[in-house]
């Protein structure tokens, strides 16, 4: 008999508790994969991010050194002719950082190639091509790429504005970077920057920038005229479409402040500091402040307040900085590892965190977005004749007028000719000066004057029945061919007449001339060398004789050679030969009347036969500049001797020193800036040297002629630096 099983109830029970764990486990899944892609977004913006901020740091750092290079070039021959100002527009100067950066791309092509993945898949939707004209614009107008920091205040977070009145630079400065004497600080500046914005509109007192490069402290009022350009700057704006990703536009400041050389020492050479060239350490000397030296080798026991440098700083082990000692060298371990090594990793940090204040050596690599240029010209720079007139430029300041001292100077005293090729002594000199702004010049021949049978010296200056009014004492002459009548010192209204004088020629039409009382003459220095003998202190009254402007504007004089005007005279020689002419420079003790200082500047040697500029005076009104003060001096020349036909017996220097031998990246010759030499060629003994040093501290001391160097900064202008925004054009 067949048994029967009781049949089970169908599971359905079983299929809903499945069903709901099966949704349950789908939910985590989804959930799960949702978290992933939200975690993988995030991730991807955070990269993007990175990625853009490497890209836009990468760009900035190669703004500075192009649109430096390109300011220049604004300034050089030639610039604005054809085409050749397309380049050094700002358009073009975003367009090269880009390029130079490698930004629009991760990698470059050239890495890719190299490992084989030129043809890899790139899922980076920021490597796209940048276009400058999506990526930079004006701070206040989006068809331009720069707002330029002259003729407006633009309120609170931007540099105090500069001004011109001239329509060129005012057109300009919105395409190029323009770099020119016709911007200056005017009304705009008044009550924001250190000194009178009347006295002193070109270079003025104005805040270091916070870099870590110490030509200044941080924040110190140091003398310095800012160009400045505001702008905007986006990497992935145009790109965001595609990445989604939306980023800040960041605001920048690119700035060019102009440096007149100011510290005790500025030196664009390799320069040993603390000893003398046999190693005998340096005796009675004071520096006070910064030094700067585009390569140094500081040596062993000598204390500075700061040191910076270019290209490198070589540190004894006993030499420090400020109120803390800071021994050691750049070349790590060389010296046995000294922790105190400025340059080794933590001690900068260590000593900013433990003195609140940035380490007193620096280097202008670690300045970041930031680069020091010193403006040397080298030889150049005593010598007109070695440049010809720019022409076509896009600054309506050219280079070269900019650079070179010796066509900086008001004054001009050239040596024009020589008898004949055996006899090397000048037989005619060339004067020309300042008058009424306008250039004069004077012809002065050394073996007769300027008509046939006149002595050297006279110079014509009216027709026969013409009034000349002479305000200082002169020697007149009356007459032609050869046929004269004299007057010495003369003074007042004198009419060129025969009334006057008689008829030293009948029936000829004659004319009157005039000897002043030169401030320079042709000397033998021991008995063999042919030198012009120069005496500033002359100067004043001779410029009156004249009807010149006075040394307030006549302040500066260059001497020089002219060779490329005569078959006899040959270009000087640097280092100078006992072939070549000097400059004696005398009678230049007293120098209180020139009002803006005195600065002479020759590509010959220069003797100085007296005491320099050791008069005191009254400081200026307002400077704060403390006594004893004397005027602001500058004397430049390729090498210096002290003394004429004596030895000095001590040398007393003070104010600032500074070399231009250039050769600092990869030269090994050094320069040892206090082995002083006489006149006779033998070296002035050391302890009979004594060298007070200090910088400049305002611009009442700058004298007429100086050293250009070039600060190149790019700042963030950040919300926190400022309450509101500035005003639009």
């Amino acid at each position: 008999m067949e048994s029967k099983r009781k049949r089970a109830p169908r599971g359905y029970a079983s299929y809903v508790t499945v069903l709901t764990l099966g949704i349950i486990v789908l939910v985590m899944l989804l959930n799960s994969y949702r978290t992933s892609i939200r975690a993988h977004a995030a991730q991807k913006e955070v990269t993007l991010r990175i990625d853009y901020d490497s890209k836009e740091e990468a760009t900035l750092r190669a703004i500075v050194p192009i649109a430096a290079n390109r300011a220049m070039r604004c300034m050089q021959h030639q610039s604005a002719a054809g085409n050749n100002d397309y380049e050094l527009r700002w358009q073009r100067i975003f367009r090269a950082a880009i390029d130079e950066s490698n930004s629009a791309y991760a990698v470059e092509s050239a890495v890719l190639r190299e490992f084989g993945l030129q043809d890899a898949v790139d899922a980076n939707p920021g490597d796209k091509q940048l276009y400058a004209s999506e990526t930079f614009r004006a701070y206040d107008r989006d068809n331009r790429y720069t707002t330029p920091g002259i003729n407006q205040d633009f309120g609170l977070g931007f540099p105090v504005p500069l001004e011109s009145v001239s329509s060129q630079v005012n057109d300009l400065d919105h395409t190029w970077p323009i770099i020119s004497d016709k911007k200056h600080y005017g009304s705009l500046a008044a009550e924001k920057v250190g000194a009178s914005v009347e006295d002193y509109p070109q270079f003025n007192l104005i805040p270091y920038p916070e870099i870590r490069f110490g030509y200044a402290e941080p924040g110190e009022m140091f003398v310095a005229k800012r160009n400045w350009w505001a702008f905007k700057m986006n990497l992935s704006e145009h790109h965001d479409n595609i990445t989604k990703l939306r980023k800040r536009t960041r605001e920048f400041v690119f700035s060019i402040y102009e440096v007149p050389s100011q510290l005790g020492i500025s030196a664009e050479a390799f320069t040993v500091l603390g000893q003398y060239e046999d190693g005998t350490e340096w005796q009675n000397f004071t520096i006070q402040g910064g030094v700067f030296a585009s390569r140094a080798r500081i040596g062993s026991g000598l204390n500075l307040d700061r040191i910076s440098g270019r290209h490198g700083l070589e540190i004894d082990a006993n030499a420090t900085f400020g109120d803390e000692a800071a021994p050691g060298t750049i070349e790590s371990g060389s010296d046995g590892g000294l922790t105190a090594n400025p340059f080794a990793p933590g001690v900068r940090e260590s000593y900013e965190l433990e003195n609140g204040d940035f380490l007193p050596v620096s280097l202008a690599s670690e300045s970041g977005r930031a680069a020091f240029i010193p403006i040397n010209r080298g030889v150049e720079f005593f010598d007109r004749f070695a440049h010809n007139q720019e022409t076509q430029t896009v600054s309506p300041t050219t280079w070269n007028n900019y650079s070179v001292g010796a066509l900086q100077c008001a004054m001009h005293l050239d040596i024009t000719d020589v008898k004949d090729a055996d006899d090397p002594y000048p037989s005619e000199l060339e004067f020309s000066f300042l008058k009424n702004g306008l250039r004069q010049t004077v012809e002065i021949g050394l073996e007769e004057g300027n008509d046939i049978g006149l002595p050297p010296g006279y110079i014509y200056i009216a027709d026969e029945n013409e009034t000349v009014f002479f305000e200082q004492p002169v020697d007149v002459a009356y007459g032609k061919n050869g046929s004269y009548y004299f007057e010495e010192e003369v003074v007042g209204s004198v009419t060129f007449e025969n009334a006057r004088f008689g008829d030293p020629l009948v029936g000829t039409f004659k004319a009157g001339y005039y000897r002043p009382s030169y401030p320079f003459e042709v000397k033998m220095l021991h008995d063999a060398k042919p030198c012009i003998e120069v005496y500033p202190e002359r100067f004043p009254d001779f410029l009156a004789q004249l009807g010149a402007d006075s040394v307030e504007v006549n302040h500066s004089l260059s001497i020089n050679v002219d060779y490329p005007g005569s078959a006899y005279l040959q270009k000087p020689s640097i280092p100078c030969t006992e072939l070549d002419y000097g400059v004696i420079l005398k009678e230049c003790g007293d120098l209180t009347p020139y009002p803006k200082g005195f600065s002479l500047v020759t590509n010959l040697r220069l003797y100085i036969a007296d005491d320099f500029n050791v008069a005191e005076t009254t400081p200026p009104a307002g400077s704060g500049i403390p006594t004893p003060y004397y005027p602001p001096c500058s004397l430049f020349a390729p090498e210096k001797r002290y003394g004429a036909e004596d030895i000095p017996f001590r040398l007393k220097l003070g104010g600032q020193m500074g070399s231009l031998a250039g050769g600092a990246d990869t030269g090994t010759e050094s320069v040892h800036l206090f082995d002083l030499k006489t006149a006779m060629e033998g070296d002035v003994a050391h302890d009979k040297i004594e060298v007070n040093l200090s910088p400049i501290k305002h611009p009442a001391a700058l004298p007429p002629i100086s050293m250009m160097n070039w600060l190149v900064v790019l700042e963030e202008r950040r919300s926190e630096m400022y309450t509101g925004k500035a005003a639009a054009n």
